[in-house]
């Protein structure tokens, strides 16, 4: 089994695809996960739930119920796959199951609650309010000019929009709304984008992310060749020991376990914004958790077994 030689052999359902916004994004992660698996001598079965809403959690009940796996790897993105609804099945279940537990994640998935709950001492994270009945001169009074909107629980930087200008605002808010009914507004803030990984509780080397438009959206996030990635990021130690001793804490105080990337933005003076957690990030071609695992050595096979055995034996932890 390469590096893993002396790792037990498992049976493993891996759950892909879904029904959130995210579907394809996580078909891609999924299958990667498959094959890796599978060159490492597990036994793998691929269980899609679908994109009918009504069957995608008894389609995961009676896969587990029939496959009888020693453990399920959430390769869902988004939705119900993240934000707590299928962990807490996976864990009335009584199986043990990869990232986040139930809590944790929806706790990490809705950014104005994480970001509530994160804020203060040495963690800072732009302005920020969620969009009820405010009018565009209500938030550009409270975050200037520009400013973010996005789903309050959505990822894959789907309906995130920067609003300039008045004419931005309402067709931006439409679109967002069509991944999440809770909308974030965010003060902008132009900077370098870094993501810091964690492996069971320890930080990986840092991901400088150099998009080829002006913010990482989902096409630079999916597409090869449209964002660079520097891996260890070309910052200074101090910055670096810094931003991961603060994704750490985030870490820790949203009660994440397993694996997660904390997403954060340098602005004036190098100071570290935080902008948020992901409990399960992708393992696409192009993801930078197994970018920053590489940077530390990790292949991607022997990622997926450190975070599969991490899984087994912090289960009921």
């Amino acid at each position: 089994m390469g590096e893993n030689k002396k790792e037990k052999l498992m049976h493993i359902i891996v759950l892909l695809g879904g029904d959130s916004p995210e579907r394809e994004v996580s078909l891609s992660s999924g299958k990667n996960i498959v094959s890796a698996l599978q060159e490492n001598g597990h036994r793998v079965t691929p269980l899609d739930p679908g994109y009918e809403p009504t069957r995608v959690l008894e389609t995961i009940y009676e896969g587990i119920r029939r496959e009888k796996p020693d453990v399920v790897f959430n390769a869902l993105h988004g939705g119900r796959g993240e934000n707590g609804i299928i962990q807490g099945l996976l864990e009335m279940m009584h199986i043990p199951f990869t990232g986040s537990g139930a809590e944790a994640s929806m706790l990490a998935m809705d950014k104005v609650v994480s970001k509530l709950l994160v804020g203060g001492d040495d963690i800072i994270t732009p302005a920020f309010m969620e969009i009820r009945a405010q009018n565009f001169s209500d938030v550009r009074e409270r975050l200037g000019l520009p400013f973010i909107v996005k789903p309050v629980d959505g990822g894959s930087s789907l309906g995130f929009h920067i609003i300039e200008r008045e004419s931005d605002f309402r067709p931006s808010l439409e679109d967002a709304r069509k991944y999440g009914k809770k909308i974030l507004a965010e003060q902008y803030i132009a900077g370098a984008e870094i993501a810091a990984g964690v492996l069971k509780g320890e930080a990986l080397p840092l991901v400088h992310i150099i998009p080829s438009h002006r913010v990482y959206d989902y096409t630079c996030k999916y597409t090869e060749g449209m964002s660079r990635y520097v891996v260890p990021a070309d910052i200074d130690a101090a910055l670096t020991r810094r931003i991961q001793r603060i994704a750490l804490k985030v870490y820790h105080v949203l009660r994440l376990k397993n694996y997660a990337r904390i997403d954060f933005l340098l602005g004036n003076k190098d100071t570290p914004y935080f902008i948020e957690a992901n409990t399960l990030p992708g393992m696409t071609s192009t993801s930078l958790l197994p970018k920053a695992a590489g940077a530390d050595g990790i292949t991607f096979k022997a990622l997926l077994e450190i975070i599969i055995q991490d899984a087994v034996d912090s289960y009921g932890n």
